[in-house]
């Protein structure tokens, strides 16, 4: 059905008539009332704020799950975009190549967290490349099988959920398809066992994996590689002992194993750093990038990987639209923004300041702990704080409060922790702003 009128500008006020036909269709064609996520539809955004039809705005603690790490419609990538479009339209990178591809793997290089990661491959999605680096493992290495943790999200399609393993309702009707996946509990320090101090759970872990997963699973020359996020962000916000990270990264080198670094939500900034592995003295055989990496204005990813695991092997990986040029012009615009301003740095500074204010809300009752790195921060919500019980349907009530409120938070249905994930780039008075919002909301409870 054709519509006669354009949307409202930012600023002026709302055709009623022609939002209302929107908030109509909205669940007629896409989720109910009862399961979407929030109660508004985006009229047009900027930065680090969105407007709904009302011409109410909102400040966005969620870069779009953290994927406007420099806020949303950058002007500097959508130049290059627009202009990359103009010039090269679609082009097929494995059989065109193009020279948009070349100057990102050049951008790429200069940014990689580790001289050995020296080969790019390009892909669409976040996705894509969890499951094109376990591809290039798997295939490489001609061995079975790839070594995940509990609690760990690399993407919603089949061969990715099944990599990982974030809940159990996402894996209904699909518990058979396991296939050539292990899996190791996931050091999470809130929840380590009475007694255990953070390090002594991290060597739990790793003895865990050596008694348990070769002792009673696999053979340690069935295993490819393992796949870890550095810090699981869809988990909670799992930040893992040092110890169990450099622990990991040995178990590999003695295995022969490849280390897979999955940076598609953690990486570009995110954490303080361009890459969260950088936290922790690593260095990956292969890494998943994704997300940030556009600046939020084209569907591009990339594994990065070692001469070994992507010098010679040919693997059937990959999709049509991968490494589609202005996707790739407009993520070279991004790492060079990231750079040039510094923008890790000021997401390390940022970040320090809220958790420093966020961490007196553990004071509340229902607040069993506050954690971060950089802009990537998470409430954990508890029943109470000696059961540590998770209390989802806070997270639910607290959520909607905060979007009623005019702040975004990020938190997905069943979520009993409240993340904060903003851009890279939001004004300091409006993160102030947004956690105001947040902290009211969790005092009403």
């Amino acid at each position: 059905m054709p519509v006669s009128k354009s949307p409202a500008r930012r600023g002026a006020g709302p055709d009623t008539d022609y939002w209302a036909r929107y908030k109509e269709l909205f669940p007629r064609y896409f989720w109910s009332e009862e399961t979407r996520l929030a109660s508004i539809i985006v009229a047009d955004a900027k930065g680090s704020t969105v407007r709904d039809t009302s011409g109410k705005t909102y400040i966005d603690l969620t870069s779009q799950w953290a994927t406007n790490n420099l806020g949303n419609v950058p002007p500097e990538v959508l130049d290059v975009t627009v202009k990359a479009l103009a010039r090269y339209g679609f082009l097929t990178y494995f059989m065109t190549p193009h020279l948009p591809m070349i100057d990102l793997a050049e951008r790429l290089i200069e940014n990689r967290p580790s001289p050995n990661l020296s080969r790019v491959f390009l892909e669409l999605s976040g996705t894509g490349a969890a499951e094109g680096a376990v591809k290039h493992a798997v295939e490489a290495s001609q061995r079975p099988l790839i070594l995940s943790f509990l609690g760990q999200y690399h993407g919603l399609s089949i061969g990715a959920n099944l990599i990982g393993s974030l809940s159990s309702h996402e894996r209904r009707y699909w518990e058979a398809w396991g296939g050539g996946a292990l899996y190791a509990p996931y050091p999470f320090p809130y929840r380590r066992p009475h007694g255990m101090t953070e390090e002594e759970y991290g060597e739990w872990v790793l003895g865990y994996i050596e008694e348990q997963v070769l002792g009673r699973q696999a053979e340690p020359d069935r295993i490819a590689g393992v796949i870890l996020e550095p810090i699981a962000c869809e988990a909670g916000i799992w930040i893992p002992p040092p110890n169990f990270v450099r622990g990991l990264a040995k178990l590999c080198e003695a295995h022969d194993w490849y280390f897979i670094d999955d940076e598609v939500e953690t990486g570009l900034g995110r954490t303080g750093k361009m890459w969260a592995i950088e936290h922790f003295g690593v260095a990956p055989d292969l890494m998943a990038i994704g997300k940030g990496i556009s600046g939020g204005l084209m569907p591009i990813a990339a594994v990065m990987g070692t001469e070994e695991v992507m010098g010679e092997a040919m693997v059937a990986a990959g999709t049509t639209f991968a490494g589609h040029p202005a996707a790739c012009a407009a993520a070279s615009k991004t790492l060079e923004i990231l750079r040039r301003d510094r923008i890790p740095e000021r997401s390390a500074r940022l970040g320090a300041a809220a958790l420093k204010r966020m961490k007196e809300w553990e004071s509340l009752p229902n607040v069993g702990e506050v954690r971060g790195l950089g802009l990537c921060l998470g409430v954990e919500l508890v029943h109470d704080k000696r059961s540590k019980r998770a209390h989802a349907e806070l997270g639910r009530r607290i959520f909607f409060d905060c979007v009623k409120n005019g702040t975004i938070p990020l938190w997905n249905y069943g979520d009993h922790v409240i993340r904060i994930e903003p851009p890279l780039t939001i004004e300091r008075e409006a993160l102030d702003t947004g956690l105001d919002a947040l902290e009211s909301a969790l005092r009403r409870g």
